[in-house]
């Protein structure tokens, strides 16, 4: 199987160049609410895992995810955040295509993006710790924030998943999946677009 097709990288650079554009308006708000509205900012960071989740769930082939928000992060660097884009919107590449290394590229089900979505939310939010000064809220306010930075990955997914589903049946993915060849692999392929 080659991976590594011109259509193929050309499907993830139109991903990725779409969700820069989509990022760049995110990066000026993001930014300044991170800093003095946490609870603000909190529902935005499940934003930059729509891109990779639509390629993995689109394209169902390694390294997606990498490729279409190494695209986004170029696009996106025209932000106040400039280079440090393509280091974020990596970031969330490379987690969101973890839960598929792990399983070898071999299961794709519904399932694994959102156990995805929650590692990932969960090491977020406890990277932010400081940074957010979670220590001070009060105990009702954390709950909230922490709702919705989890609810926000979660919501995310589910769009990515849902844009990747559009993207199936007007057949934009048609002679890039992988076939597998047998009847349970491809119940397995058309599960994970449901």
């Amino acid at each position: 199987m080659k991976t590594l097709t011109t259509r193929f990288l050309m499907t993830c650079a139109a991903i990725g160049a779409a969700m820069g554009v989509l990022l760049i308006p995110a990066n000026f708000v993001s930014a300044p609410l991170a800093a003095s509205a946490p609870m603000a900012y909190a529902p935005l960071v499940g934003l930059w895992v729509i891109g990779p989740v639509l390629a993995l769930a689109l394209l169902r082939r390694p390294g997606a995810a990498v490729l279409t928000t190494f695209v986004a992060g170029v696009v996106s660097s025209a932000s106040p955040v400039g280079a440090w884009s393509i280091v974020t919107c990596l970031l969330a590449g490379v987690a969101v295509e973890l839960a598929f290394l792990v399983t070898r590229y071999r299961v794709w089900s519904a399932w694994l993006y959102y156990v995805d979505a929650l590692v990932f939310g969960a090491l977020y939010v406890a990277s932010g710790w400081a940074a957010f000064h979670m220590d001070a809220m009060a105990p009702a306010v954390l709950v909230t924030f922490v709702v919705l930075m989890m609810g926000s990955f979660l919501a995310c997914t589910w769009l990515g998943r849902l844009l990747a589903r559009r993207l199936a049946k007007a057949g934009v993915a048609r002679g890039l999946v992988p076939s597998r060849g047998d009847v349970a692999a491809g119940e397995v392929a058309q599960d994970a677009l449901r």
